[in-house]
């Protein structure tokens, strides 16, 4: 079954030869491509290629939910006099949408760490 993609963005398909009319795609006015799959996925691809945000500790070491770390910097804690010293041991850290920051319990607190001061255990 022959039938016509537009390769720019707006995902159109036609039964007939033509060009590309929707608004705002950046192939508009371009001839549609001709197609002959039988599925019809033809993006399918750009879904798959999705990207995966990886969140890495200071040494490269790819961190999960859940994982330990320790400190490799004493790190004091804005607005108090507290300081979490180099080497203590955070427990079930939990990942946020930044590849660059954790979320954890640290001394009794919910506190978001950056991944540079941490070290996978």
């Amino acid at each position: 079954m022959t039938h016509f993609i537009c390769k720019g963005g707006c995902k159109g398909v036609s039964e007939v030869e033509g060009f590309c009319e929707a608004d705002g795609c950046p192939n508009q006015w371009q001839p549609l491509e001709a197609c002959e799959c039988t599925d019809g996925k033809h993006f399918v691809e750009e879904v798959e290629k999705e990207e995966v945000v990886v969140t890495k500790d200071s040494n490269g070491n790819e961190l999960h939910d859940g994982d330990d770390v320790a400190l490799i910097k004493d790190l004091p804690l804005r607005g108090s006099s507290t300081v979490f010293k180099r080497g203590t041991k955070v427990t079930g850290i939990r990942l946020t949408g930044n590849p660059e920051e954790v979320d954890c319990k640290l001394g009794g607190m919910s506190i978001v760490l950056r991944t540079e001061f941490l070290k996978k255990v």
